[in-house]
Formats: structure tokens, sequence, C-alpha cells
């Protein structure tokens, strides 16, 4: 992957808990993500299905956000978890 495309794919997906990332959740799962936002639930990065890395909340099913690599999805959980 070159730098551009890591840079175009960091950009689909919005900081966790901007208001841009809560209108990429699905309406009917926004109050979930409300509630794990405000919990300060943690992230981890795990294999996704079809190939990639899911970024999900801990101990739950609730995506964050779905990369193609690794290091992208590693950047994008390790800046919520930093916060």
């Amino acid at each position: 992957m070159t730098w551009i495309e890591r840079f175009e794919e960091t950009m689909k997906t919005p900081a966790i808990a901007t208001p841009a990332w809560f209108e990429c959740i699905p309406q009917c799962q926004r109050d979930e993500a409300h509630r794990l936002v405000a919990m300060g639930a943690p992230v981890c990065v795990k294999p996704a299905v079809g190939g990639g890395c899911s970024v999900l909340f801990d101990d739950t099913e609730f995506v964050a956000g779905v990369f193609q690599e690794a290091a992208v999805a590693e950047n994008f959980a390790a800046a919520w978890n930093q916060r």
C-alpha cells in the first residue's frame, strides 16, 4: 500500500467520538456507540472477516472502524486509547 493509499484509508473513517464518526454509525446502534464512548471503553484490533483489520470496542462486537492495513488500524485504535 502506498503512502497516499494509507492516507486515503485513514481519511475514510473519522476519529472515534467525533460528530462525523457518530454519523457513520447506523441509527439503530448510536445509543450503544454513545454508551461505549461515554464509558471510555478501550478498543482493540482484530482480523476482519474477508481480510483487513477491524477496530472493536473491548469485550464487544461493536466495530469502530475497518481498515485494509493493520498499521492503519493500530494507529486509529491508539488515537482513541491514548486520549
